[in-house]
């Protein structure tokens, strides 16, 4: 592993655990083994290590979010990109858990959200389209699919923050609830008997 890379791989691990305000560079300085001045090499200050981090979540978004080319969309792989979305979400809880302070303070971060995100929607309603074009999903008109896929994405990120505005511990147990939440709100609209 690069130094860069145990730099990101340790912050992702103290930020998700302590959350960002509580770590500094030289806490993560100290937990790589390096000195701070090495860090400073690789990164500026601790912003910049958000900022990379969230680069490493986009790329997750683009590539893990996918349903394979080589056959047809099936149900299953409809639930397993449920799944994977929350796989991400814990994997980058950290980003989810302080979403609008960290976007609020960092204006090229917020930026640069926005535009993956936008992307995001549209990859997802895309994937939407394939199920429908499959027989898995039911016709949704326009104004109907762009809500749906508003909502989708709202549960997505923020739905960290509902368990702890609820005082429910942060862990994997409690985040396949917030899958089996998605899949209920798709549920309406899965044709009864299509493929598995």
């Amino acid at each position: 592993m690069s130094k860069r890379d145990l730099i990101l791989s340790t912050a992702l691990e103290l930020f998700n655990r302590q959350g960002t305000a509580d770590v500094s560079t030289n806490h993560i300085a100290e937990a790589c083994g390096i000195s701070p001045g090495n860090l400073y090499y690789h990164f500026r200050n601790k912003a910049a290590i958000i900022q990379a981090l969230f680069e490493q979540l986009y790329t997750a978004w683009d590539t893990e979010l996918s349903v394979p080319s080589e056959r047809p969309v099936q149900l299953r792989d409809l639930t397993a990109l449920v799944e994977t979305n929350y796989q991400i979400i814990w994997r980058y809880r950290f980003a989810y858990r302080e979403l609008v302070a960290l976007l609020h303070h960092d204006s090229s971060l917020h930026a640069s959200f926005l535009a993956t995100r936008q992307r995001g929607f549209a990859g997802f309603q895309s994937l939407v389209e394939q199920f429908i074009a499959a027989g898995i999903m039911q016709p949704i008109e326009p104004k109907t699919l762009d809500q749906l896929i508003q909502v989708c994405w709202l549960i997505s990120e923020f739905w960290l923050n509902n368990l702890e505005i609820n005082q429910r511990p942060i862990e994997p147990t409690n985040i396949n609830t917030g899958v089996n939440l998605m899949l209920h709100v798709l549920q309406p609209y899965i044709i009864q008997g299509s493929n598995r």
